[in-house]
């Protein structure tokens, strides 16, 4: 009995080494500056430091981590602008950056709209369980002590393979045809002004936002001096007044689709089915044949 009793004990101390283990080499879609000063130089994970290079070269970068251009993940196509690239593209771009499918990969951005792209773009090509974002940016790893370096790591080229979600991607036409849909809850998030309409945003577009979009700016969900995610909390309490529900679809957009990024994010932090419609109020904006609403009722 005495032994069975001790091997009981060890079995169920394994089991927790097991989880634990489990939960350091996957830790989560957002980890914070301490986790990455502490795992940064894990022979798995794989840092992106991403920013506009070519409009803005960033100055200072997480020591250790790769460059990543935003343009290169984010394009021009059909006359809509910030779309996906091409997959094999994408494919290229990440491979490029050092990243395999057995990388765990941590994105830094700053803002961090543009680490959060990087999270869409990596869910997209079936990477998102393996892919964190760094919360709060350069500020919560210099906060955590974190070295900073002039130029970026030279990255070791990656052997990446995508997992195309296809159905993570939604359109116009996916949209209207679930508006009175009750499971499927949009979040708009540009500031109110884009959302009432009063300020277009761009001037060819009409203003105002899809029919029972509920208005997220994706901004009042960080703070201000380190911007990191507000009060887990508040943030589902903001997701439970728009209506989203965990056995529904929650839908993301904006102008451009970088903003929705963050929400589109944060949604999939909190759990929920979530979808992304990258074209956003770019194309639904200037389409006629679509319905729109002025002002800050939803509907």
């Amino acid at each position: 009995m005495r032994r069975a009793a001790v091997l009981t004990m060890w079995l169920a101390a394994l089991a927790v080494s097991v989880q634990a283990g489990a939960a350091q080499a996957n830790p989560g879609i957002l980890v914070s500056g301490d986790w990455l000063v502490e795992h940064g130089d894990d022979p798995d994970v794989v840092v992106l430091h991403v920013g506009m290079g070519r409009m803005a070269p960033l100055e200072e970068y997480v020591r250790g981590a790769r460059f990543l251009e935003y343009h290169d993940i984010a394009v021009e196509r059909n006359d809509l602008i910030t779309e996906l690239a091409p997959v094999e593209d994408l494919v290229e771009v990440f491979r490029a950056a050092g990243v395999s499918n057995d990388s765990h990969v941590v994105v830094v951005g700053d803002p961090g709209l543009h680490a959060a792209r990087v999270f869409m773009t990596l869910d997209y090509l079936g990477h998102g369980d393996r892919t964190s974002v760094l919360d709060g940016g350069l500020a919560a790893w210099k906060a955590a002590g974190g070295e900073v370096a002039a130029e970026p790591a030279a990255p070791t080229r990656g052997d990446f393979e995508a997992e195309v979600r296809e159905d993570m991607i939604v359109t116009a036409e996916w949209i209207h045809e679930r508006l009175d849909d009750p499971d499927v809850t949009l979040i708009d998030a540009r500031p109110e002004n884009e959302y009432t309409g009063e300020r277009p945003g761009r001037d060819f577009l009409r203003g105002g936002h899809i029919p029972g979009a509920y208005n997220l700016y994706w901004q009042d969900l960080t703070g201000e001096d380190i911007p990191t995610l507000i009060d887990l909390a508040e943030v589902e309490a903001r997701f439970e007044e728009a209506g989203a529900k965990k056995d529904g679809v929650v839908v993301s957009y904006c102008l451009i689709g970088m903003r929705a990024s963050y929400t589109y994010m944060i949604s999939r932090y909190l759990g929920y089915d979530t979808k992304f419609y990258d074209a956003s109020w770019n194309d639904w904006g200037r389409r006629e044949d679509l319905p729109l609403v002025t002002g800050r009722e939803r509907r």
